[in-house]
């Protein structure tokens, strides 16, 4: 996944990875999806996606007035967060668990073996042996440590020596890594080749945490210059941040004019979907338990994207009354007395009466859903065209070009929304037993 970062005003990032919703807490654990902006903020949501539309063609036409800086953030995993603790000053390593309420920061192999033990598994119930992350935070905290460190930074780990592997693509030898759904090939008679393979670690950093005095109260800072760290053997590391790139992925006339298209009808589609076609969301919260109505009809429209099939706006509707009575039963269920399952069943039935109710404004919201996401993807096809080293993705006949897993589009305000061909994705995770988009 890549990010970019541009001088406008409103979008002034194009990152990896969509809404930061810990916005509060200021850190960078969970991003949203462009399209799902509807169901989380409703119509100024909307409205605020389609701006990004806007924006993002203005800079692809060339219009910035200032140097466009494109950077990437990789399809890297775990995420590690490492550097001086504002706290102790004492260096330490994590995952996304250093900023938990009970954080757990690794400072010596001891605390590595404490915060991360071996657990169940939730979905299957079997034993689960956390040994693969004891041993990349072992090796990040020993490597890592040799860097010159006066702040804290959130990269994405690529590789450890023992997982790069040699492929042949197309007939040409290629040092290989895989850290999660996509792999990286670096012809083996490249200097980057020789770089990552006299490496004990590789790591992209993508995100800074500057403030204190505890690392709980520092603030997630998109962009990282990873040279303040210097080198050490050992360790290969960068930032996402590709310097003067400007015009490389401008837009051609056609270009340009079909994918503005594309976003005058969603912005067309919105026009149809005033303050008021949202409201009776809120107001569908009385009819269900133990969740917001606007969440159940977020998760339908990711159902579509892990389905493959995004369907049309009459279908989802439709659709959507069935999962709420699904859900609704999962709910009754929960409850043994008459009284109660009686209550439940009634609240049930008046939710459905109020849904059907509300067909044309689903019908209407799905539609803006679609016409954002069609925007998006001609947006991410031209977005693909940067490329730092080939990617692929294996199949059961080698490797198949690929794009890398998309971009994210960050304000002004600090607000980032993600920008990702979903369904194609979702196919890759799919197959390769990572379900998810």
């Amino acid at each position: 996944m890549r990010f970019v970062e541009i001088s406008k005003p409103l979008v002034t990032q194009v990152l990896s990875e969509g809404i930061v919703r810990e916005a509060k807490e200021g850190k960078n654990t969970h991003l949203e999806h462009l399209e799902d902006n509807i169901f989380n903020k409703g119509y100024p949501g909307a409205k605020e996606a389609i701006n990004y539309l806007y924006s993002l063609h203005e800079m692809l036409e060339g219009h910035s007035s200032k140097a466009l800086n494109m950077t990437t953030k990789w399809d890297g995993a775990p995420a590690i967060v490492a550097g001086k603790d504002p706290a102790t000053g004492k260096f330490f390593v994590g995952t996304k668990g250093a900023f938990a309420k009970n954080a757990k920061l690794n400072f010596t192999g001891k605390d590595i073996e404490k915060n991360h033990p071996d657990g169940v598994d939730k979905d299957t119930g079997e034993p689960k042996s956390a040994e693969g992350l004891r041993t990349k935070l072992r090796l990040a905290l020993t490597h890592l440590s040799k860097l010159n460190w006066d702040t804290v930074a959130q990269g994405d780990l690529l590789f450890l020596r023992d997982s790069l592997k040699t492929v042949n693509i197309d007939g040409e030898e290629y040092i290989a890594f895989k850290p999660n759904t996509i792999t990286y090939a670096v012809p083996t008679d490249s200097d980057l080749a020789k770089q990552i393979q006299s490496a004990e670690i590789g790591i992209v950093f993508h995100t800074e945490y500057p403030g204190g005095p505890t690392l709980a109260d520092t603030k997630a800072k998109f962009g990282f210059d990873s040279s303040v760290l210097g080198q050490a053997k050992g360790v290969w590391h960068r930032d996402a941040t590709i310097k003067d790139l400007s015009g490389t992925v401008t837009f051609t006339a056609e270009e340009s004019a079909n994918i503005m298209n594309a976003i005058t009808e969603a912005n067309s589609a919105l026009g149809k979907v005033d303050s008021e076609t949202f409201s009776w969301l809120d107001k569908g919260t009385e009819y269900i338990t133990g969740a917001k109505f606007v969440d159940q009809l977020k998760a339908h429209a990711n159902n579509q994207v892990r389905a493959g099939d995004f369907g049309n706006p009459a279908q989802f509707a439709k659709g959507f009354i069935q999962k709420y009575i699904d859900y609704m039963q999962k709910e009754i269920a929960k409850v043994s007395t008459q009284k109660a399952i009686d209550r439940k069943t009634e609240l049930m039935v008046q939710g459905v009466k109020f849904i059907k109710e509300h067909v044309p404004q689903i019908v209407a919201v799905y539609g803006l859903y679609l016409k954002i996401i069609e925007a998006k993807v001609r947006i991410v096809r031209k977005l693909e065209q940067i490329r730092q080293i080939p990617t692929f993705v294996e199949t059961g006949d080698g490797y198949e070009a690929t794009g890398e897993e998309g971009f994210v589009a960050v304000d002004r305000m600090g607000n980032a929304l993600k920008l990702v061909d979903r369904l194609e994705f979702s196919r890759l995770n799919f197959g390769s037993g990572k379900p998810g988009a």
